[in-house]
């Protein structure tokens, strides 16, 4: 039987704790149904914090001035909640360790190059894990390279890649697209270029989605010769 085919853009950002549960649940969903279905998948960028400066900006600042000072008092209770959740779907949060808000343009730009070189999901969660649980500096632009070669992008395509302007142009575009679909926060999945499916939805619910969305084969009864699985052609 031919499967179907379903097409996923997964609209996040590196600084999303929700975006990294939500990959981590649309995985499950994809790996419980890939018998059934045939999964095209791209990440395209969306930056929560584009104003951040490149030296990036200390959390509690961020927050202060993004939420104002009462927000302050949710943070903990905000950090313990990703971190249960977390767990469920196999990630380690370390709240603790995370003093800064990075910018991550630069980052998206990784991303873009990932996908030229086919290991988008390799890339994207590699830089997940080093913000999330290893508080890396997501502007770091020799760590992004380290990152990057490590999961599958040449060493020369990243040579002065970020001294170059590749990429730049291709993300900014890509930024537009998902702001003029409407879409104000994130994670965001967008399926076969029609369905928006908003949140960090839990894998269960992913997989009605599916069933709810591929295309369906309609089979026209009419009779002709044909052959078996167990090869009895007639």
């Amino acid at each position: 039987m031919t499967k179907q085919s379903i097409k996923i853009d997964i609209v996040s950002d590196v600084n999303c704790p929700w975006c990294y549960v939500g990959d981590q649940r649309l995985k499950k969903a994809i790996s419980a149904t890939d018998d059934k279905y045939d999964f095209e998948i791209s990440f395209k960028p969306y930056e929560l914090n584009p104003n951040v400066p490149q030296t990036g900006q200390d959390r509690t600042d961020y927050f202060t001035k993004n939420y104002g000072p009462q927000f302050l008092s949710q943070i903990k209770a905000m950090n313990e909640r990703l971190t249960e959740a977390g767990k469920a779907d196999g990630i380690d949060f370390n709240f603790d360790k995370l003093d800064t808000v990075n910018n991550t343009f630069n980052a998206h730009r990784l991303i873009w190059l990932a996908g030229k070189c086919g290991v988008q999901a390799r890339v994207a969660e590699a830089l997940f894990y080093s913000y999330f649980t290893e508080a890396l500096n997501m502007n770091d632009t020799q760590l992004l390279a380290e990152i990057g070669t490590a999961n599958g992008i040449p060493a020369e395509r990243l040579e002065g890649f970020f001294d170059s302007e590749e990429g730049k142009t291709e993300v900014r575009e890509m930024e537009q697209w998902a702001q003029s679909a409407g879409i104000t926060g994130v994670p965001a999945f967008i399926i076969n270029d029609k369905y928006l499916v908003s949140g960090a939805q839990p894998a269960e619910t992913f997989t009605q989605v599916f069933s709810q969305v591929a295309p369906v084969l309609e089979e026209i009864s009419l009779s002709g010769e044909s052959c078996g699985i167990d090869g009895n052609c007639q």
